[in-house]
């Protein structure tokens, strides 16, 4: 994956503009920072960052965009979809002792920061801890420049109780070391949809706590052309046991990045999913604008409370702390 992840991310950067192609700026729209330029020498001089003309519709626009396109890979056996569709997201709690976009204690150390996955065939009605408010990581291929590309490590198609778990909360659980190890490190291997949906099923049936018991498909940047079709094979598994992959989210797990830098992170916007987390999402956003300078977009995501439903995505100016 790593030589296929390096060609595409040259070609993008090198066909990159600093607007959404196809997205007019409206002008009732407000402005938000969400990528920056550097300038030449001189201007750096006074400045180091220009911000972009994108706003927070175009950003709803394109967040939209990803959550519906369904497609089972972004281009080759080594680029895995969520590289470039769907949306990573995090659910947080707005706090004053810590920052919400810093790894917890626990991930620092087991290695793992969990996200949920949403795309338009892989609903959820909830995130992890009914958290309403949170942020939006910028799939890899579309990172700007200067920004980290945090690495995915696994995909659990519902909660795998990763915090218990080490190898970035993608290894076995100490309940049930044996039967939750790595899909891949599961004797005989489990490398399909089914096969993971009757371990599942058999986990359950035994007694086991299934998201204890359950393994993780491995699709991390080192398996190369393995990547895609696991976590494909991910969600369909997560479609087989249904309604229990929308009733309880997914884990997908982020490798632990340092603490107290907001401004390297691939943080696209901030969100919230109900009118509690308004106010959640406006504390980050003020929080960070005052930590790097950049103001990020809050957009409003309430999540679908049925199978027939869809999320949706809307940028509202009375929402902003501008």
């Amino acid at each position: 994956m790593k030589k296929s992840l390096a060609l595409l991310m040259a070609f993008l950067l090198a066909g990159c503009s600093l607007t959404h192609p196809g997205l007019e700026q409206k002008a009732e729209d407000t402005p938000v920072t969400t990528r920056t330029v550097t300038t030449d020498a001189a201007s750096n001089a006074s400045a180091t960052n220009v911000p972009t003309a994108l706003t927070g519709a175009q950003v709803a626009a394109e967040l939209q965009k990803r959550y519906r396109d369904t497609r089972d890979n972004c281009g080759s056996a080594s680029t895995p979809a969520f590289l470039c569709t769907g949306l990573l997201i995090r659910g947080t709690e707005a706090s004053t002792e810590f920052d919400a976009w810093n790894p917890s204690p626990t991930s620092i150390k087991n290695g793992g920061v969990s996200f949920t996955y949403l795309r338009s065939d892989y609903k959820v009605k909830r995130l992890a801890y009914t958290y309403d408010s949170g942020f939006i990581f910028y799939p890899i291929l579309s990172t700007p420049a200067g920004k980290l590309n945090i690495e995915i490590l696994c995909f659990f198609p519902v909660d795998g109780s990763s915090n218990a778990r080490p190898n970035g909360g993608c290894g076995e659980h100490p309940r049930y070391p044996t039967v939750s190890r790595s899909c891949e490190e599961q004797n005989p291997i489990i490398d399909t949809a089914a096969k993971w949906v009757a371990k599942y099923r058999k986990d359950i049936a035994d007694g086991r706590n299934p998201y204890e018991a359950m393994c993780s498909f491995n699709v991390r940047d080192g398996v190369n052309n393995a990547a895609a079709a696991r976590f494909l094979e991910g969600m369909r598994a997560g479609r087989l046991i249904s309604p229990d992959a929308f009733n309880t989210p997914n884990d997908t797990k982020l490798k632990t990045w340092a603490q107290n830098i907001p401004a390297q992170l691939p943080i696209e916007a901030f969100f919230y999913t109900k009118a509690s987390g308004l106010a959640g999402a406006q504390f980050y956003q003020r929080r960070f604008r005052g930590l790097t300078g950049a103001t990020l977009p809050i957009i409003y995501i309430p999540l679908p409370q049925t199978l027939e439903q869809s999320a949706t995505f809307t940028f509202r100016a009375a929402d902003q702390t501008l």
